[in-house]
């Protein structure tokens, strides 16, 4: 697996990431019995208010994250998506990648259940990180510090979700 942060971007660079995320909207939702309820474009992605990587983040909200069944999973499988086995906390991680050999990712989806603190404050973070300038340029500059000290995926999304915890806080 890919194992470093991929190269930030600045901009779309000729990607459709909004009608990317349409389109993995209307899969998500279409899926036979599908649990999903709720999904939002999130991240750099979706506004370019600071560098990021080029990876599609997809929010999808659930009633209740136990409704990701091991068919919902093969569901997504079929469809490209398979499951980040990392010790997330009140989350499910799935992503689709560039290629089964590179494993880069492009597309990621945070599965959390509604109603909960942790959607909540993916939320928030989102609308922050979109319309207040300040804070999107204080994300960036941790970003670069991450980066700079340890370059593995493990470690920057760790620190990113430190940073989120940290600033959800705050607010």
């Amino acid at each position: 697996m890919y194992a470093s942060v991929q190269s930030f971007i600045n901009c779309s660079n000729g990607n459709d990431y909004h009608q990317l995320y349409e389109d993995t909207k209307a899969l998500l939702f279409n899926l036979l019995d599908s649990p999903v309820k709720f999904t939002q474009h999130i991240g750099g992605t979706k506004h370019f208010s600071y560098p990021t990587e080029p990876i599609l983040d997809v929010l999808v909200g659930v009633n209740n994250l136990h409704d990701i069944t091991s068919l919902d999973e093969k569901r997504l499988n079929y469809v490209g998506f398979y499951r980040l086995h990392h010790p997330y906390k009140k989350k499910v991680m799935m992503a689709k990648f560039d290629n089964m050999i590179n494993l880069k990712q492009i597309i990621r989806l945070h599965i959390i259940q509604i109603d909960t603190p942790l959607f909540t404050q993916y939320l928030a973070i989102d609308h922050v990180l979109s319309t207040q300038k300040h804070v999107a340029q204080m994300f960036s500059n941790q970003k670069n510090k991450f980066i700079n000290l340890n370059s593995t995926i493990r470690y920057y999304e760790n620190q990113k979700q430190k940073f989120f915890d940290n600033l959800y806080h705050t607010l």
